[in-house]
């Protein structure tokens, strides 16, 4: 159902918000922390109408690639056969050289491995080079691919799947009957101005920096297991499924043996929470936390714009993990776990901040983490009130940051992941850096703030947002960047 009112559904549940990490909540233990009962308040009325949505002009996205892959997958040994097609448009100014590939299944961080054969570039043979230890492939364009010009690639790969949820967060893996296949296809990275973005990230982060594209892929699994997947996906015949999805950073694919589900329809969205089947209590409590983020976030700052959001219980070892259209909460937080909640509201605001708007994730993770950070203190604001809200950002932001400096361990929050130590990335980038989005709301106040989160998400739609590009949104609707508290919370420059 549509929520017409601006009341939440009600959702009454202790609130543990000490330490949520977003995307992987790598640095962080499922143990909850101390902290405040949330104050007694009134919750903010939730904005009757979404902000208008400027249409995305028809050629915008017509250079974007296009994947057309086919998956087959082998429960029994934990294995997926592919193939895949792909039109890459050259969207730059200047002649491209080369292409490269990301293989993630064969980075560290996931603990699997992928293989690649028979790659035909326009039809003819290719030999790639090998980089970053199996996890990159290297095309060399001869002659260079010119502006506005496409290659066809094609090629076949595997990939095997680890049978261990002890493998950095376990989000790509094999366990509990559930098979996680996040980017399990060779993927076309990021070209900007720093050239190929091919680093292999920090297990503590996030690891993908990619443009959207557009799906089309058909999965072969088992036809007992649930098939959940980025987009929207329909049976063709028992065991076959077709998925479309676009446009979208990439694609993930769950298949479940134990899945029940629970669905609603908010804002014109399906909004479907997939559990385990003794777990109904908590998968349909994520269902009604899905619903009222979607329907706040999507009158606050713009209209999600796919058709469909799918919840989904994993054994992660992550708290969630966000991927388009679908995310993914850990099984040990659905039986009464205080986090829940948290999680479920920071990964739904992540379709906003990474899905929608891109940034790079690995050298500038502040932009979406530190902002779905605050969004999400944001939806305790709107649903518990302001009171509640200042409780956690006094007893959870502010203090953590006052411990960083007390103890000697402050940097700035706009770093790479890399420059931070594990047990510093969270509080650093995902507590400090909300503070400064808390810092440019009281300066400019709140109908200056949130029409630059709105100005931000229409502008940045299915783009790449970056620090300058973010502060000159902050300039038009202001009339200043206001510097000033960037450079204090984000770039740790003390005047």
């Amino acid at each position: 159902m549509v929520l017409n009112s601006p009341a939440f559904i009600p959702i009454r549940r202790l609130l543990v918000l000490v330490g949520v990490c977003g995307a992987l909540m790598a640095c962080l233990p499922l143990t909850p922390s101390p902290s405040p009962t949330p104050a007694t308040s009134t919750p903010r009325p939730l904005p009757t109408a979404a902000p208008m949505e400027t249409p995305v002009p028809p050629d915008a996205l017509s250079l974007a690639p296009r994947y057309a892959i086919s998956l087959t997958v082998d429960v029994a040994h934990a294995q997926v056969a592919g193939e895949q097609v792909v039109r890459y448009t050259n969207a730059e100014e200047v002649p491209l050289g080369d292409l490269y590939l990301r293989l993630f299944p064969s980075t560290p961080g996931y603990g699997g491995e992928m293989r690649v054969s028979s790659i035909r570039l326009n039809g003819k043979p290719a030999s790639p080079e090998v980089r970053l230890g199996g996890s990159a492939l290297r095309l060399l364009l001869n002659p260079p691919l010119a502006p506005l010009e496409t290659v066809t690639l094609s090629m076949a790969f595997t990939a095997a799947v680890p049978l261990t949820d002890g493998i950095d967060y376990a989000q790509f893996s094999y366990v509990r009957g559930v098979m996680a296949l996040p980017e399990v296809y060779p993927l076309i990275p990021v070209y900007d101005d720093e050239g190929w973005n091919v680093e292999v990230a920090p297990d503590y982060g996030d690891a993908v920096y990619s443009d959207v594209a557009f799906y089309q892929v058909d999965v072969t699994a088992p036809p007992t297991m649930t098939l959940v997947a980025s987009g929207t996906c329909a049976v063709r015949e028992a065991g076959r499924w077709s998925c479309q999805a676009g446009p979208v950073r990439d694609f993930a694919l769950i298949l479940g043996d134990d899945y029940q589900v629970a669905s609603q329809v908010a804002e014109g969205i399906v909004v479907n929470s997939y559990f385990y089947s003794g777990h109904r209590e908590g998968g349909e409590g994520v269902l009604k936390m899905a619903v009222n983020a979607l329907t706040l976030y999507s009158r606050l700052f713009g209209p999600y714009p796919y058709e469909e959001l799918d919840v989904v219980e994993t054994p992660t070892r992550a708290g969630g993990i966000e991927y388009p259209t679908l995310v993914v909460i850990s099984d040990r937080l659905y039986t009464g776990h205080p986090r829940l909640e948290w999680v479920v509201a920071h990964e739904v605001a992540h379709q906003w901040w990474y899905g929608v708007v891109g940034n790079d994730q690995v050298d500038e993770p502040w932009l979406d983490e530190a902002l779905t950070q605050y969004t999400t203190l944001l939806y305790h604001e709107f649903l518990y009130g302001a009171d509640a809200a200042a409780e956690i950002l006094k007893s959870d932001f502010q203090a953590t940051y006052d411990r960083l400096v007390k103890e000697g361990n402050d940097m700035p929050a706009g770093l790479p992941v890399a420059a931070y130590p594990r047990d510093l990335y969270s509080p650093v980038v995902y507590r400090k850096g909300a503070l400064y989005f808390h810092a440019l709301r009281q300066r400019v106040g709140d109908e200056a703030f949130f029409a630059i989160l709105r100005a931000y998400y229409r502008r940045h739609r299915y783009g790449i947002a970056t620090p300058d590009s973010f502060l000159a949104t902050v300039k038009t609707v202001t009339g200043s960047e206001h510097r000033d508290l960037y450079e204090r919370w984000i770039l740790g420059v003390s005047r």
